[in-house]
């Protein structure tokens, strides 16, 4: 199975403190096994970076760490799914067609990245979010 993952899920696989690791790091360690082929968008990478170094964490998390977890952890196993001018233009098309603003843009950023890949899921963390965009999209989950 092919799945794409958003950052609220790698975030919650890559922290042991988060209240969903234990559903979220299953899924991470079904991609690392092999047993589903897991997907990131490029804008899903910088996104993850961005929110681990700025966790209130104590001790806060370092960006020379982040970065090795990342590699380690993702880049190691994931396959990086590149952006483009017109997915930008079909993410904003797609949160104004559902009379969405603000941080949806983001969200529809994941999920067309998930779609133009061929993605059979988009785990997310953030369900509400994900069907206002998208109401009775198949390929959004919950790890």
């Amino acid at each position: 199975m092919k799945a794409c993952f958003d950052t609220s899920t790698l975030v919650a696989a890559l922290l042991q403190q988060h209240p969903h690791h234990a559903l979220a790091f299953r899924q991470l360690q079904a991609v690392k096994a092999g047993l589903v082929d897991g997907h990131l968008t490029t804008y899903g990478l910088a996104e993850l970076f961005a929110t681990l170094t700025a966790l209130p964490l104590k001790p806060r998390l370092l960006a020379a760490d982040v970065e090795r977890l990342i590699r380690q952890s993702i880049l190691a196993c994931f396959t990086l799914i590149p952006l483009s001018a017109e997915d930008y233009a079909d993410a904003m098309q797609l949160t104004v067609r559902q009379n969405l603003a603000s941080g949806a843009i983001y969200d529809a950023l994941h999920l067309i990245g998930a779609r133009r890949a061929g993605c059979s899921a988009l785990y997310t963390l953030n369900l509400r979010h994900f069907r206002a965009l998208a109401p009775g999209d198949p390929i959004i989950a919950s790890p």
